[in-house]
Order: C-alpha cells, then sequence, then structure tokens
C-alpha cells in the first residue's frame, strides 16, 4: 500500500508540473512584459522541484517557491500558473510547523508577488488573488490543524477515562475479593480444624463462607456487567452505611472489631473510599493475624475522619502494597489524605476529608 501511495504522489507531482509548464508556455505577454525564454523556464521547474520536499522541508519549500516567484516577477515574464505552486508549501507550512510561521510565510510571499508586480509595473488584479488565497491556503491548515488536535484531545481523554475506570474496578476487586478471601481463609481454616469435636462450630464456620462467597460472586456479577456495558441494574455502590454490615461479617470471620461510627449523610464517591478503606484494613489485619481492630468513622464541622487501628504483630515492609497504595488513592481521588503509621505494637490507618 505505501508504494501505491508514493506512486499516486509521484503522478500528480507529474500532473502538476506538467500543467505548469503547458500553461506557462502558451503565457501571451502583455506591453512591457518579457516572453517566458529559457532562464523563466528554469526558474518554473525550480518552482516544480520544489514541491517534491513540501511535506518533508516546508519551510525550505516554501522559502524556494518565494526565491522562484521573486525571480520571475522581478524579470518581467507574465503572471501564469506558477504564481499558485506557491499555495502547497503554505498550507503544508500550516499544517506541519507553528502557526505565526506559517502566516509570516503567507505574509512574506505575498509582499514578494504584490512588491515585484509594482516594481516591474505589472501589478493587477492577479496579485489580488494571490494574496487572497495564500490567507486562504494557511487558513485552511489551520483549521485542519485545530480538527486533529481537537480530535487527539478527545481521544486522549477517552483514553484517560477508560484507564481510570480499569483502575477503579483493579480497586475494587482487590479490595473486595481479598476481603472475602482472607474471611474465607480463616473461617475454613476454622472449620477444618474444630470438625471433628466442635461439628456446629464448624458449621457456623462454613455458613460464614457460604455467605461471604455469596456477597462476592454478586459483586463480581456487577462488575462484569460494568464491563459488558449491560443494561441490567447494577447493585449500589457501598458506602458509609454499609460499614456495620462488614464488621459484623468481619467479626464472624474471628476478627474481633468495635465500631465507632457517626457520619450521618456522607454520600458518594466518598462514602464509597471511606467503605473500601476500612474494607482494605480489616482485611490486611485478618492476613497478619490481628486479634482485634478499632474503627472510628466521625464527621463534624472540620470534615470527615476515619481511623482503624490494629495490632502489628510483624513488622511492615518498606514499601507500601498494592493496598495501602490502593486507598491512598481512594483518599486523593475524593479530595481526602491517607496516612499510616506504627504506634508501638499497634498500626493506624488514618483518612481526613476537609
Amino acid at each position: 500500500m505505501k508504494w501505491l501511495f508514493r506512486s499516486g504522489i509521484v503522478v500528480a507531482w507529474l500532473a502538476v508540473s506538467a500543467l505548469l509548464v503547458v500553461g506557462t508556455a502558451n503565457l501571451e505577454p502583455d506591453h512591457g512584459e518579457r516572453p517566458v525564454d529559457t532562464f523563466g523556464f528554469a526558474v518554473v521547474a525550480l518552482a516544480c522541484l520544489a514541491l517534491v520536499v513540501a511535506w518533508r522541508l516546508p519551510v525550505a519549500a516554501a522559502g524556494t517557491e518565494a526565491f522562484a516567484l521573486l525571480l520571475y516577477l522581478g524579470f518581467g515574464y507574465p503572471d501564469g500558473p506558477v504564481l499558485f505552486v506557491g499555495l502547497v508549501p503554505l498550507f503544508a507550512l500550516g499544517t506541519l510547523r507553528p502557526r505565526r510561521l506559517a502566516y509570516a510565510f503567507a505574509g512574506g510571499m505575498a509582499a514578494v508577488v504584490v512588491g515585484a508586480n509594482v516594481a516591474t509595473g505589472g501589478a493587477g488584479v492577479l496579485d489580488l488573488v494571490f494574496v487572497g488565497w495564500a490567507g486562504v491556503a494557511v487558513f485552511a491548515a489551520d483549521a485542519l490543524r485545530g480538527r486533529r488536535e481537537r480530535t487527539a484531545a478527545a481521544e486522549r481523554a477517552e483514553r484517560d477515562r477508560v484507564l481510570g475506570e480499569r483502575l477503579d474496578i483493579a480497586r475494587d476487586l482487590h479490595d473486595s475479593v481479598g476481603h472475602a478471601m482472607a474471611v474465607i481463609n480463616v473461617q475454613s481454616g476454622m472449620a477444618a480444624h474444630v470438625l471433628d469435636d466442635h461439628p456446629e462450630v464448624a458449621k457456623e464456620a462454613l455458613e460464614v463462607v457460604r455467605a461471604v462467597s455469596g456477597t462476592i460472586l454478586d459483586e463480581l456479577n456487577a462488575m462484569v456487567r460494568l464491563l459488558r456495558d449491560d443494561s441490567t441494574p447494577l447493585r449500589p455502590a457501598p458506602g458509609v452505611a454499609d460499614i456495620p454490615a462488614l464488621v459484623a461479617s468481619t467479626n464472624q470471620a474471628g476478627l474481633a472489631v468495635t465500631l465507632d461510627l457517626d457520619a450521618p449523610g456522607i454520600g458518594q464517591p466518598v462514602g464509597g473510599a471511606v467503605y473500601r478503606i476500612v474494607q482494605e484494613s480489616l482485611t490486611n489485619a485478618a492476613k497478619h493475624g490481628t486479634s482485634a481492630a478499632e474503627v472510628t468513622v466521625r464527621a463534624d464541622r472540620s470534615g470527615l475522619r476515619l481511623d482503624v487501628v490494629n495490632e502489628a504483630h510483624t513488622p511492615g515492609p518498606d514499601v507500601p502494597g498494592a493496598g495501602i497504595r490502593g486507598m491512598g488513592e481512594r483518599a486523593r481521588a475524593t479530595g481526602g489524605t491517607l496516612s499510616t503509621c506504627r504506634e508501638g505494637g499497634r498500626f493506624r490507618v488514618s483518612a481526613r476529608w476537609p
């Protein structure tokens, strides 16, 4: 396909050059004008050759065209098709180079045409036509450039939107699936341990596994429908009002969690971020063998504050993991901040929204 495209360009250039030469040869000089001779045709050939590099070297091509026009008109040859060859590099300039440069070349080329004809006494209507078409060439290129820039900006915005949605889905999967798997791991391990001696306890643990796995399956189905752009109504995103149920399921998993919740009227998206941060914090606590945790969510005039404190039996990594990074991203995305620290044998996750 490339060779076919290039062949088409070569054919178009040969056709334009042939028309230019034939049109120049048929010009009838007016009174005081010089017939086109060998030198005049050499100048026309120079103008044709400049078209070859118009799209690769538009500045050089436009400069060569201006020089050719200066020679052609300066020697008193009659106005002809060579005047409009310069419109091609002007259009290329307006498309590929800064706007100011394209406008400067258009003005300079128009000044060359008008000035040379005035100096030789051959100024006429055709000069004004050239000035108008030079402006049209640059304006058309500017419009095309603007359209391309708007299209590129729209494509970038769409890519950013898709990437943002993917990141949100990845965070939700990490938080919800991670929490569910931590609960299932603890409960199934406990059920296996007490199955022979305390079957009733094992039954309760397996019931928790069933309930948690059902919840995570609902969330996964909602995410799949979202990815498929299904019209089926999706499950509402969890918020602050769902934190008590989250704490209850965590308590059933064997982690003793106390909740201090006093944050009425907190809607989305902040409520969703609070829920996911609490969920991820409790998941991390369960994975590290913590036996107890404290969750505080309070709103007052100064803003909303969230604290999750649990025992820390093992030292944390120097580089935050995906869970902590995800919590920080959620807080920042909703206008808040998040920090983590160790206080003796306890680990604290703190988030604030003004």
